[in-house]
């Protein structure tokens, strides 16, 4: 059996499948051990050189050249750095792919999963495809990525149109190319499902052909001098769309082709009031529904009363309401604060300036709390009666007999 022989796959939170991920009984480990030559040399494997439905482990040199041809393996692991290169053939895996202990790991020769998968990619690890990546279109393909995983900008990440692919993990996916269809994950808008972490659409690339569902991760993208293209961007759940590079940080346009559907999340909008430039969402030829979508404004510089920008656009239609930070449902014309200044929104239903307008209109007051009242010596009145302790009471008896004997003596003196 190999690593990790069963996961229980959570979309959206619920169990939707077992995904078994044990090889065959009669599957071998083949160890890479040679600091680099090719595949079909006997002396560079540890257990002779991989059959079908191996497993193979590459824990010697930075580099082998695959040139077995059309062939189909179980599992490919990474314990230590290394490149696959190509030298003729494809691969196909039915178990999955691990990359560990901060490795980087490069697969040049075309890859396709068959069956249900999950491939990880650890802290501190990466994972780069520069080919095209195929997942079987009737199953499931789950990548956690808690280090970087990057399909290259001559590669792809496929599912048919019909097969589920989910990010999962706390690290980045990384898109420089790849418009290949993906279907919908049970129960989720249609789109690779972008349940963790961030998804980053690098650079202005094309992915007109795939549809992105963001429910609980981030959604990055874009540049401010150029827009990346996608086809449908929905947007539920906790999701976060941030247009721009830097995971969001900086400002950056996203273009649709889809008729896309946010009913939830929350929009990151990065504003420079210096240059007037916002992140800005438009779809091309598409209308655009919102609804309950939260607004968080990232403001750079101070604007001009009245200054605005457009942060979300259609040449067809817009439908709905953005909320404020609070889940507030914000109609037209209202204000509302995110992150010390006020805005108003503007939306415009029709035509092609369709979309929503954001309004600076000023900071907002600093509340200061009001000081903490200095403790009181006087004793609260608890309404009991007070009671004097009796040592107290003697003392004070004695001093006020002494001021009367006194008293007495003075007046006799002078009589």
């Amino acid at each position: 059996m190999r690593l990790r022989p069963s996961l229980a796959l959570a979309v959206g939170g619920a169990a939707v499948l077992t995904l078994v991920v044990a090889q065959p009984a009669f599957a071998a480990t083949r160890t890479w051990t040679q600091a680099g030559d090719s595949w079909w040399s006997t002396a560079t494997w540890t257990g002779g050189v991989p059959i079908a439905g191996d497993d193979v482990t590459f824990d010697g040199g930075p580099r082998s050249t695959y040139d077995l041809g059309d062939l189909g393996f179980g599992w490919f692991l990474f314990p230590t750095t290394h490149e696959v290169a190509n030298g003729g053939g494809a691969i196909t895996l039915s178990g999955g792919i691990e990359v560990s202990g901060g490795s980087t790991a490069r697969i040049e020769p075309q890859l396709t999963s068959v069956g249900s998968q999950a491939w990880f990619v650890e802290s501190g690890s990466t994972l780069q495809l520069p080919s095209a990546v195929g997942s079987d279109p009737s199953t499931f393909l789950r990548l956690t990525v808690d280090g970087t995983m990057t399909v290259e900008a001559a590669g792809n990440l496929d599912a048919g149109g019909t097969g589920c692919i989910e990010k999962q993990g706390t690290g980045v996916l990384q898109l420089l190319g790849g418009g290949g269809g993906v279907g919908t994950c049970a129960g989720q808008p249609r789109g690779l499902l972008v349940a963790a972490g961030e998804l980053a659409v690098v650079g202005t690339p094309n992915l007109g052909g795939k549809d992105f569902a963001v429910t609980g991760g981030t959604f990055t993208g874009g540049t401010a001098s150029g827009a990346a293209v996608v086809h449908e961007l929905n947007l539920v759940g906790t999701g976060v769309v941030s247009p721009g590079p830097s995971s969001g940080a900086g400002i950056g346009m996203v273009e649709l082709w889809g008729t896309s559907t946010w009913t939830g999340g929350t929009f990151q909008v990065d504003w420079d009031a210096p240059t007037n430039d916002s992140d800005y969402v438009y779809g091309s030829g598409q209308a655009i529904t919102v609804g309950a979508t939260r607004l968080d404004v990232r403001l750079a510089g101070t604007p001009t009363p009245g200054q605005f920008v457009r942060i979300l656009g259609s040449d067809v239609s817009f439908t709905g309401q953005f909320a404020a930070p609070d889940g507030t449902a914000l109609a037209d014309g209202d204000e509302f604060t995110s992150n010390g200044q006020v805005y108003s929104v503007e939306y415009i239903a029709e035509g092609g300036a369709s979309g929503v307008l954001l309004h600076w209109l000023r900071a907002a007051p600093v509340v200061v709390p009001p000081a903490e009242p200095a403790p009181s010596e006087t004793l609260a009145d608890s309404g009991a009666p007070q009671l004097w302790p009796l040592g107290a009471v003697a003392v004070a008896l004695g001093a006020a007999g002494a001021a009367l004997v006194g008293y007495r003596r003075r007046t006799r003196r002078t009589s």
